[in-house]
């Protein structure tokens, strides 16, 4: 037992040093890096100490959500412990905290602060404040496309920082801010840089430069909605034009964006790809939630499959399982998505017939090589 007055441990009872512990410095740092990038963390703090505790009045971490602590408050058995599982705690419902360890937690116990025991063997006492930052997430939607309208329009509903940019002219309800689109990326990278997500869904208007400044920009999450097979020849280009490994680039671009949910219409699609976004932002893993998704939809998308996910690999559009199709309704003859007549974003007329669009990158798909695309739908 040390002496009251000026005596501490500098290693907790597990002998893990103080001085292998990351510096305020570094926590400040990753606190804002965190802050900058819309994650969500909890700052612990310890705002009273009673020797014998390695831990200095001042001394502070940061705790994800996942229990990651990074920092110094005490002893990894004992204080730690109950910092993590307190700030955890502070995240889920949003609200800070005044948390007090002692040997007798009757002894600090008081209203506003929450008593827990110390079990550290060197005894000591210590109060933390737990507070938790919960950022607005900040996403960027690229494309004036049906599914770019309801992805934006979902995301102001969801506590999203929204950012539009689309061409000239456009509007996209629902956003905080609009930009124009550009085929300079490093001025498109400029808009991007300290977003938390950006998702490309022109319909392959503006796609290549959308993902080549998302990765320009560092980005952490670039969602493309398209199908597999187009987004591979994107990556591969995005490659040769930057240089980076291809392999790399796939693996950067999350692509089908979006949750498999089964989703058709283009506010279903927007669902999928917001479902995914929200369980990103909370479990900040993107491979765990992605399960290949109903919004690949583009120009090189394949059919609805036999229960009406857009962009599968098999199976015909539009179809019901009677194979029947309401009249109101016609089918993109580029991404095999359900286009509501009168309500197509595009159209255009080829040998007498008109085809309904869902976006206008579907349709300059068409007009470019009609061939390349009749065989896929009946007029």
């Amino acid at each position: 037992m040390t002496d009251d007055t000026d005596a501490e441990t500098e290693t907790d009872e597990g002998g893990h040093a103080r001085d292998a512990a990351a510096s305020p410095e570094t926590v400040d740092r990753v606190a804002r890096q965190y802050t900058e990038q819309g994650r969500p963390f909890a700052r612990v703090t310890v705002v009273r100490r009673e020797p014998p505790v390695s831990a200095h009045v001042g001394d502070r971490a940061v705790v994800t959500p996942d229990g990651e602590l990074l920092g110094w408050i005490g002893g990894v058995a004992c204080a730690q412990s109950v910092a993590i599982r307190e700030a955890r705690s502070a995240l889920e419902t949003g609200e800070p905290k005044l948390v007090g360890i002692a040997p007798d937690p009757a002894s600090v116990d008081r209203p506003g602060l929450e008593a827990f025991p110390m079990a550290c063997h060197s005894q000591g006492t210590l109060e933390l404040f737990i507070e938790p930052v919960t950022t607005p997430a900040r996403l960027v939607v690229v494309g004036d496309s049906p599914i770019a309208r309801a992805v934006v329009r979902l995301a102001s509903e969801l506590s999203f920082e929204v950012t539009a940019v689309v061409p000239a002219g456009s509007d996209l309800p629902g956003a905080d801010t609009t930009h124009t689109a550009t085929d300079d990326v490093d001025a498109l990278a400029a808009e991007l840089r300290g977003a938390t997500w950006v998702v490309a869904a022109s319909m392959g208007a503006t796609d290549d430069v959308a993902v080549e400044a998302a990765l320009a920009s560092a980005v952490p999450y670039v969602g493309l909605v398209a199908s597999r097979r187009r987004a591979d020849e994107l990556c591969e280009r995005v490659a040769d034009r930057t240089g980076r490994d291809v392999d790399a680039v796939r693996a950067a671009v999350t692509s089908p964006a979006g949750l498999d949910i089964g989703a058709r219409t283009p506010e279903e699609v927007g669902v999928s790809v917001l479902a995914e976004l929200v369980a990103v932002r909370r479990d900040g893993a993107v491979a765990d939630v992605s399960q290949g998704t109903a919004s690949a939809v583009d120009a090189d998308a394949s059919a609805a499959d036999a229960n009406g996910t857009v962009g599968g690999e098999t199976g015909d559009a539009g179809n019901e399982d009677d194979g029947e199709v309401d009249a109101t309704v016609a089918t993109d003859p580029v991404c095999g998505m359900d286009v509501v007549v009168g309500e197509a974003a595009a159209t255009a007329t080829h040998e007498g017939t008109t085809y309904h669009f869902c976006g206008v990158g579907c349709q300059e798909a068409f007009v470019d090589d009609p061939a390349r695309f009749l065989e896929r739908v009946e007029p």
